[in-house]
């Protein structure tokens, strides 16, 4: 039984008028991919300026920081430490999940359900809350497929609005907090009518 959103997650997201590109919320940990998505920012950012947004803290905030820096992009990346999910949403345009394995990330729920456009790794449960929509998941640990999901991003935000507008009816259908009470209730009720055995 998926997690259920409430009536009121649902919304659509408003930017900030200086937002950055791309936005990550997260732990700050090898398994979240932040190092990839730093590398990204670096090489699409040799074709034009960009900024990144980086909510969370976590045991490798410091290994990111320095990778930052060797990277030169101590300018266009701002770590924020650990923010609300609804606040870092206004802070980027597109938010960037470049995890190398997941269970049902809830950022994503969370994401959608705010009509934020996003960009995911393949990994985990991602492919069941995408399933049905326009959205396209790119391979975990993997820079160049990042980059130009970025670029696409960069170039053709609309089309990325649109995905996710469509995205959020989807979510909105399949992971609501009704629908789930109402699987957990007949989860139950299906157990209870079940003839006993001997």
């Amino acid at each position: 039984i998926h997690n259920g959103l409430r009536l009121e997650e649902f919304y659509s997201a408003v930017i900030d008028v200086d937002a950055c590109d791309f936005v990550f919320i997260g732990e700050l940990r090898a398994l979240k991919g932040v190092d990839i998505f730093l590398k990204a920012l670096a090489e699409v950012g040799r074709t034009r300026p960009l900024r990144a947004f980086i909510a969370g803290g976590g045991p490798d905030e410091d290994s990111f920081r320095k990778l930052a820096r060797r990277l030169q992009l101590t300018e266009s990346v701002t770590f924020a430490g650990p923010t609300p999910a609804q606040t870092a949403f206004a802070r980027g345009q597109c938010l960037v999940v470049p995890s190398r394995a997941e269970s049902l990330p809830y950022i994503i729920l969370e994401a959608a359900a705010a009509r934020l456009p996003f960009i995911a790794t393949d990994v985990g449960g991602i492919s069941e809350i995408v399933e049905g929509s326009d959205v396209k998941l790119i391979p975990a640990d993997n820079v160049a497929a990042l980059v130009e999901s970025m670029h696409a991003f960069l170039e053709n935000p609309g089309d990325h609005a649109k995905a996710a507008e469509k995205l959020q009816e989807i979510v909105r259908k399949r992971f609501s907090a009704e629908s789930m009470a109402r699987a957990v209730t007949h989860f139950y009720v299906s157990r209870l009518l079940e003839p006993e055995t001997a």
